[in-house]
């Protein structure tokens, strides 16, 4: 009986390669194989496309990875935000290119002997196919936290920038922090320039930003003058919450982060709320600061 289901099966394989011989190729793959999904050239489209002979689609794919993390040393907040979107919307796309188009690369790169053959080589990627799912399902939140780290930060530099131009104007203006300014009526002189909330302490930018400037110094010298930038010569704190209402509204810090340098893929998310020193020509962070991680990783010179 064996030996018989032996000599049938290599009956079949001798006709399959005499039919194969006879057209002088391989047979064309159905339309329904050749159209239908390739999940693995989709979920891993650089590896897939590397494979199969697909190298410039492969690095599109790689060029889109590593694009968010270097627009982010060009950019602002809300250019970054929306350049982070319009990438991920291309790669989703071209990704769902790279599986309707899968079957029929991976077919056309090799040298199968019938559709039959291939169809039993693409199972190969199964359990790669869920192990990616597995690791996509970890790391797009980790993905979508850093982005949303950075942009927050750049915000912090774009807060940093509008209060300097305030402070270049009361320069102009023969004012000196400190100097001719009690230190109470500090807020007071920025919502000159800023629109106050109502009647809080509460100082709104016009890009929808919140300010709350505590003076506290009636003495005020230079960010040069203090080499720590700690309260010691500043006129006043300044909470920046940069991102308006909405929330967490609370303080962010250096702890809840868990390891500064990993903090654009870490688990953690930063709070949006951050803390400045004003001083007559500009402002600081305190050393160690969250902060002042920011600014040396984003501030442009």
């Amino acid at each position: 009986m064996g030996k018989s289901m032996n000599t049938s099966d290599n009956r079949e394989e001798i006709l399959k390669e005499l039919k194969r011989q006879n057209l002088g190729s391989k047979p064309k793959l159905s339309e329904k194989r050749e159209k239908s999904f390739n999940f693995a050239a989709f979920i891993m489209p650089v590896i897939y496309n590397i494979v199969y002979g697909r190298y410039f689609l492969a690095l599109i794919f790689l060029g889109l990875t590593a694009l968010p993390h270097i627009i982010d040393k060009y950019t602002y907040a809300s250019t970054y935000k929306s350049l982070v979107i319009y990438i991920s919307i291309f790669t989703v796309i071209l990704a769902l290119f790279s599986g309707v188009t899968g079957n029929k690369a991976a077919y056309n790169a090799r040298n199968y002997r019938d559709e039959e053959e291939f169809i039993k080589t693409q199972r190969f990627w199964i359990p790669f196919i869920i192990l990616a799912i597995i690791a996509h399902a970890i790391i797009i939140p980790l993905q979508i936290n850093g982005h949303c780290n950075t942009e927050r930060m750049l915000s912090l530099f774009e807060a940093k920038q509008e209060l300097k131009r305030t402070i270049k104007v009361f320069s102009k203006q023969g004012f000196k922090l400190g100097d001719n300014v009690l230190g109470e009526s500090i807020p007071y002189l920025f919502q000159e320039y800023l629109q106050r909330e109502h009647d809080t302490d509460i100082i709104k930018s016009k890009s929808g930003r919140n300010y709350k400037i505590i003076g506290y110094y009636q003495d005020c010298g230079s960010r040069a003058q203090n080499t720590y930038h700690g309260e010691k010569t500043a006129c006043a704190k300044v909470y920046l919450d940069v991102n308006g209402d909405k929330a967490p509204n609370a303080a962010a810090s250096k702890e809840n982060a868990d390891g500064i340098e990993g903090i654009r893929n870490n688990t953690s998310r930063l709070n949006d709320t951050f803390v400045l020193y004003i001083y007559n020509d500009d402002l600081a962070p305190k050393e160690g600061s969250i902060e002042e991680y920011a600014f040396k990783k984003f501030e442009r010179k």
